[in-house]
């Protein structure tokens, strides 16, 4: 995907999340290799949200896992940065936007992507 498509598609997922009632603390959050498309909050704790988009091809949305080391890795890092949210539940979430044409688009919200158990929910 090109790249001015794909930061389209990032700012049409921080839209949705906005219009979703997240307050977006951050965007493109990294630490070391690890990146997060936004850390927002839902007034009950923080997501991490890991997005992912494609153009429509014929293969569908995109299926993204969350990948539980990095989220980990982040939450540790970014909760270390800001101990003011050290004491709420944390999450990941993965938003895949399939990319139909310039103004249009299918969009999926998986919340909390990472079981209890330590799965990923996705392939």
């Amino acid at each position: 995907m090109k790249r001015k498509t794909k930061k389209r598609a990032m700012a049409a997922i921080g839209r949705y999340l906005e219009l979703k009632g997240y307050k977006i603390l951050e965007e493109g959050w990294s630490h070391g290799g690890d990146t997060a498309g936004y850390i927002v909050t839902d007034g009950y704790g923080l997501a991490f949200v890991f997005g992912d988009a494609a153009r429509n091809a014929g293969e569908g949305i995109p299926d993204r896992a969350a990948d539980r080391k990095a989220f980990e890795r982040l939450a540790a890092a970014y909760l270390t940065e800001h101990p003011e949210h050290a004491d709420c539940p944390v999450r990941a979430d993965v938003v895949a936007l399939l990319v139909l044409s310039d103004n249009r688009a299918i969009l999926r919200h998986h919340v909390n992507a990472i079981d209890a158990c330590g799965l990923d929910l996705l392939p």
